[in-house]
């Protein structure tokens, strides 16, 4: 490994990406709403070291460009790396469906049985039932999208 080089530049961009969009959020409170044709889709809670993202309408996930759906185990070690990192920073991600919690990730996460599951004990289910849901909704959501295509 290269030490002459600063520790942040040895990272991946991804990291680099996630280390530095942690440090804003730290710095920026107050609250971001999208409505998409005057409804609600997603808002957005920045708290000091807490972030609370409310999706109320998942299928916003399905409109983006790309075909390219992650796997469960691509989608598990992305948010291992995600929780490990805003842990390291001090911050807690705490993702609702429809004002129903769902997943905690990074410092205030306390998992149970779920680290069996994710291998960290930086991913907390909070609720394995709105979890499901928020999966379904988004995969809905990319159906949809197809159709319209």
């Amino acid at each position: 490994m290269d030490k002459s080089r600063p520790a942040n530049s040895r990272l991946d961009p991804e990291t680099k990406t996630v280390n530095t969009l942690a440090e804003i959020l730290k710095s920026v409170q107050g609250k971001i709403t999208i409505d998409v044709q005057d409804k609600q889709v997603i808002s957005v809670s920045l708290e000091g070291s807490r972030v609370v993202l409310d999706v109320n309408d998942a299928s916003i996930f399905g409109t983006a460009e790309s075909d390219e759906s992650i796997g469960l185990f691509d989608g598990l070690k992305t948010a291992k790396k995600l929780g490990e990192t805003l842990d390291s920073k001090g911050i807690t991600l705490s993702i609702l469906r429809k004002g129903k919690k769902a997943l905690s990730l990074g410092r205030d996460a306390k998992p149970t049985l779920s680290t069996l599951v994710t291998r960290t004990d930086d991913i907390q289910v909070d609720s394995v039932r709105q979890v499901t849901k928020l999966g379904k909704d988004v995969k809905d959501g990319r159906k949809r999208t197809k159709k319209t295509r």
